[in-house]
């Protein structure tokens, strides 16, 4: 199986890994318009590979990867060539370059957003199901297993009847200054990943959206209508509330936690020894090792999410997150925005 990455940036790099250690996955082929800069992450690869296929006495570990090259070609001619593509490219070139994808019917893995509102993403969405191509939009966290395991608990009735969900969403790092303005806001970049999961983990819909948030680390948020700091409440459809706390910055580390309460019990993903937070209870501790990244928060979630497309490429599997799943994340983000320019809350626009 030869799959194409496209977008070299930290995601599509870390991708490109995954892929390359993937069972089934025979050649990696990294896509880029400047050949000096993708050679580059071809070697940053191979050196990472290097390192994880030695062992402690120095002697070549068991862990096999696929061979990773590179090409320059625009992206419609080597499509042909490939059983599956990766798309990480800009936010902003993701819908043209699905329906380039999905009129060549090659399965395709794309980072989200898929398109930037509701409207277009209704049309974009309906006219690459008309082509049949398999394409699962990067909503990672539904492949995370913790996050699985939570949904299940609701499903099965465990936490009984929904009455609280409590998110938190903190970035250890900040932003680079330069990507705040091409980040299309908070409600978008980073509170969109809480705006899927949620609806999909309790079942239940969002009838109900507000946010408040202040500029508390990096003034350029506040130059463009955006905020670093920020709390979104929910209401749902069944009476039920909800919480979104939210951090650009953490110095604490990569914080990224949900809980479900319901009348019968309480579940929690995200909780563990690397949870970023230090109890203060007698015999309580700091964390042993907190998590630095995103990527080192949902490592088993990015795995599994490469092998579930290398497993829908193949056709055992179909796509946990078709184009049309981004719409009530799209839709809570929308009202998010509205909410947080105009003080009040917002009720979302139907997706149905």
């Amino acid at each position: 199986m030869r799959v194409g990455v496209a977008g070299l940036g930290r995601i599509g790099a870390m991708h490109a890994r995954n892929l390359a250690r993937t069972p089934g996955v025979d050649e990696v082929v990294l896509i880029g318009r400047d050949a000096g800069r993708t050679e580059s992450v071809r070697a940053r690869l191979a050196a990472q590979r290097d390192a994880e296929q030695t062992t402690e006495s120095g002697a070549p570990g068991s862990d096999v990867w696929a061979p990773v090259s590179t090409t320059v070609d625009p992206l419609a001619d080597v499509l042909p060539s490939l059983d599956g593509i990766l798309v990480a490219s800009a936010t902003d070139t993701h819908a043209e370059l699905a329906r380039v994808v999905a009129d060549s019917h090659t399965p395709l893995l794309i980072e989200k957003p898929l398109a930037l509102g509701v409207d277009e993403l209704t049309e974009l969405s309906r006219d690459l199901d008309a082509t049949g191509t398999p394409i699962m939009v990067a909503f990672h966290r539904r492949y995370d297993p913790g996050y699985q395991r939570l949904r299940q608990h609701v499903l099965d009735g465990d936490v009984g009847t929904l009455r609280l969900v409590q998110a938190t969403e903190n970035d250890h790092y900040a932003l680079p200054v330069d990507y705040i303005p091409q980040s299309h806001g908070m409600w978008l970049d980073l509170l969109v990943h809480d705006f899927d999961i949620i609806p999909w983990t309790v079942g239940d819909p969002v009838v109900e959206v507000s946010m408040i948030g202040s500029v508390l680390d990096e003034p350029v948020y506040g130059d463009h209508q955006d905020t670093d700091t920020a709390m979104v409440t929910l209401r749902f459809a069944s009476g039920a509330v909800g919480s979104i706390g939210a951090l650009r910055r953490s110095d604490a580390g990569q914080d990224v936690r949900l809980e479900v309460t319901g009348s019968k019990g309480a579940y929690g993903a995200g909780y563990g020894p690397r949870t970023p937070i230090t109890s203060t209870e007698p015999g309580g501790s700091a964390p042993s090792n907190p998590y630095d990244t995103f990527g080192d928060r949902f490592v088993p979630a990015f795995e599994e999410e490469i092998a579930h497309f290398v497993r829908m490429i193949r056709g055992e599997s179909e796509s946990l997150t078709p184009p049309a799943a981004g719409l009530v994340a799209t839709a809570l983000a929308e009202a998010a925005a509205e909410s947080f320019h105009t003080g009040r809350p917002v009720r979302p626009r139907t997706t149905a």
